[in-house]
């Protein structure tokens, strides 16, 4: 078989691994035949892609990350896949204009998203840490601990899916891997929103999200948010059928996806407090609460622990003024909590933008929040007066709704993330998403309905579905160029990424004995040579921050770490230069090689906010010559 094929075949291989591991998941907790057969489908990949994180971990743990174990892991689960019987039945229906109108604008969405799919990984996080962690996995044959706050030491249950795309069919099984998970969101939107709504209502929601800026930003990315979203919103739609019917089968998924949130990221452990409110109103409280609490334990914590064991804390570094550890210092803490955490949430945490956020997040500009870049769309804001007039005249009807329960826990974790969280960045409420918007467009859609006013409300839908779909061309469009031109991964990782241009050049002439220090954590994924990225925000091992200012100090953890090089960008004031070019000046390093560089304000439009600049090559010595 080609290589072309396998890396289509492996994607195709690891979604079977995930449908049959979820169908016996949801046949073992008795919940199968309470579902339709579509939702079946989406629910099963959900929850089979957690297990699969979940299972990888423990060959990682164990020092199994060998194609073999990967490649039998894959193939005992997809002898799960008849369990899923009986399947949607794809029946010939007649396709009005308005679905005809939709079936072709999923075709350019998904003509775009193939193009980002078939192209190399360009997304700054992805190469940082996202790819770079199990590449680096499956190099070892095991999990490393990397002692780095923020994309070093975190929960890793989304990224070990990852690893058997890549060991099995290379970098594009994994990019078509990211991509399909990315499409499962907008299924599990369908599927979700089936139950409400007709053919065309919840096909243009599940278009909507498939095409949200945020979507199109991580969905084929190495970005977790769009594969959280598939465990939130079973997560959320499991504790509400436990609360409404009392099976205890729901509550064990509720937990297990749960679990897996909290597995994925470290906002998940947020996430599950309102899942365990909805779980606990009800009559039989305690003992759903037992499984879903034991269920969350068991599917989310490994990774805490793996943090514990090396770290001597389990959310890496936010506990350290109580569990002091060897990875982290009083004065970086100091700087992580005020400079690092302040950009990460300018807003003040108070009622009033508790209020105002999702408008401010919608129409405002705030850099940090990322809303231009990576926003929620205009649909929830075109649609809320509809939303809020459909409430409102079945506001008798909503305690027994089965999507009740859903809202309060939305909106108990929304405060919990807007009070509580680290960071303010709107993409990080994706995993809400699939939810919000079949909430939003049900209530809209009933009132508009019963008021004879749906015209309205299909102009937002469809005015929403040609812009976002514009913003998806515009963004593929750089992909597309690759793919056509018959460009160079090299030439375009240069025209894309930020500071890339001396990789190719560094794993030409540096090999597996030669270690690079960088502070330019994009450059992680593509370096073939050992390196590690020294921020000096995010660890200790490499100090470069304001808590390190001897050059002395500098060169011994230099040598400790086992650094050749370091790679600089010279007229920086701040990081390794400084420190860097008192080693030179000191006789202790010499300068080897200076590369013309590009800083790329956007990937997708490269021509804007693009600088060049200079970087240089550091050779450090084996002595001091003066």
């Amino acid at each position: 078989m080609g290589g072309g094929l396998i890396a289509v075949f492996i994607p195709v291989l690891e979604a079977s691994a995930c449908l049959g591991l979820g169908a016996v998941a949801l046949r073992a907790a008795g919940v199968a035949a309470g579902l339709s057969a579509t939702e079946r489908l989406f629910w099963a990949f959900a929850i089979g892609l957690g297990l699969l994180g979940w299972a990888v971990f423990f060959l990682g743990y164990a020092g199994e990350l060998r194609p073999s174990w990967l490649g039998g892991l894959l193939a005992l689960g997809a002898c799960g896949v008849p369990l899923l019987a009986p399947f949607p039945r794809f029946e010939a229906v007649r396709i009005s204009p308005t679905g005809l109108l939709l079936g072709l604008a999923a075709g350019a969405a998904l003509v775009f998203d193939l193009a980002e799919g078939l192209s190399p990984p360009a997304d700054a996080d992805t190469l940082a840490y996202h790819f770079t962690m199990p590449r680096d996995w499956l190099a070892a044959g095991k999990l490393l601990f990397v002692p780095r706050a923020v994309d070093g030491a975190v929960p890793f249950l989304v990224n070990a899916t990852y690893a058997p795309a890549l060991a099995l069919g290379g970098e594009r099984a994994l990019t078509l891997w990211t991509m399909l998970t990315g499409w499962a969101g907008a299924g599990l939107t369908f599927a979700v929103a089936r139950r409400w709504l007709d053919r065309e209502w919840a096909g243009a929601a599940a278009l909507i999200y498939l095409t949200l800026p945020m979507v199109v930003y991580a969905g084929g990315s190495g970005q977790v948010e769009p594969r959280i979203a598939l465990f939130a919103t079973v997560a959320l739609l499991a504790a509400a059928e436990a609360r409404r019917n009392g099976r205890i089968g729901f509550a064990l998924i509720a937990g297990l996806a749960a679990g897996f949130c909290i597995g994925a990221k470290y906002l998940g452990l947020l996430f599950a407090v309102p899942l365990g409110v909805v779980v606990l109103l009800q009559r039989r409280w305690l003992t759903h609460g037992l499984v879903f609490g034991a269920a969350a334990l068991a599917a989310g914590f490994q990774w805490y622990g793996w943090n514990w064991l090396h770290s001597g804390d389990p959310v890496f570094p936010m506990l350290h003024r109580w569990l002091d550890g060897p990875y982290w210092s009083a004065a970086l803490d100091a700087v992580f909590r005020g400079d690092f955490l302040r950009v990460e949430a300018p807003l003040p945490k108070s009622l009033g933008w508790f209020l105002a956020y999702p408008f401010h997040a919608t129409l405002g500009s705030a850099e940090a929040l990322e809303a231009t870049r990576t926003g929620a769309g205009p649909y929830l804001l075109l649609v809320f007066p509809f939303a809020v007039a459909g409430l409102w005249r079945y506001r008798a009807h909503l305690a027994a709704h089965p999507l009740a329960g859903v809202g309060g826990a939305v909106l108990l974790y929304y405060g919990l993330w807007f009070f509580l969280g680290p960071s303010q960045r709107v993409r990080h409420l994706m995993p809400l998403m699939p939810l919000a918007l079949v909430a939003a467009t049900l209530a809209a859609h009933r009132w508009a309905d019963a008021a004879g006013a749906l015209s309205p409300l299909r102009t937002a839908a469809a005015l929403t579905i040609v812009l976002q779909l514009g913003g998806h061309g515009v963004f593929a469009a750089s992909y597309l160029r690759h793919l056509i031109s018959g460009e160079g991964r090299d030439d375009f990782l240069a025209r894309t990424v930020s500071l890339s241009t001396p990789v190719p050049w560094i794993n030409a002439h540096l090999g597996p004995t030669d270690k690079v220090v960088t502070d330019v954590r994009q450059l992680s994924y593509l370096l073939t040579v050992p390196h590690f990225c020294a921020n000096p925000n995010l660890q200790t091992v490499i100090g470069s921050g304001a808590e390190n200012r001897d050059p002395a100090l500098f060169l011994t953890q230099l040598r400790r770490l086992g650094a050749s090089h370091v790679l600089i960008t010279p007229s920086s004031p701040i990081g390794l230069a400084p420190l860097t070019k008192a080693l030179i000046d000191a006789g202790c390093a010499e300068r080897v090689q200076d590369f013309e560089t590009r800083s790329i304000g956007s990937r997708t439009l490269p021509g804007m906010n693009t600088s060049t600049g200079t970087m240089a090559l550091v050779k450090i010595g084996e002595t001091c010559l003066r």
